[in-house]
């Protein structure tokens, strides 16, 4: 009797062990997944931020070389009237 009683125990406890390695194994990959998800959003917006870092420099290079221009040079922006507009003739 005892026999069967400790060979009982053992079935259970492996079974248990089995389903507490099936839900570990499950939670392993949905945090996996999840990991996958969060980097791939990471890495899409580490992309858009330098981006957005490559446009705010240009257009501090174009304000600089503006400043430069008026205050340096004394260049100023051309009024309508005075402007000529030359216009290429096509072959």
């Amino acid at each position: 009797m005892k026999e069967i009683v400790f060979i009982s125990v053992l079935i259970l406890g492996s079974f248990i062990s089995g389903l507490f390695l099936i839900f570990q194994t499950y939670e392993f990959r949905v945090s996996f997944s999840q990991i996958e998800k969060l980097n791939k959003t990471s890495e899409d917006l580490s992309f858009k931020s330098n981006l957005l870092l490559n446009e705010v420099e240009y257009f501090k290079n174009q304000i600089a070389i503006r400043k430069i221009a008026t205050e340096g040079l004394g260049m100023i922006s051309p009024q309508t009237n005075s402007q000529v507009i030359i216009y290429r003739k096509e072959n």
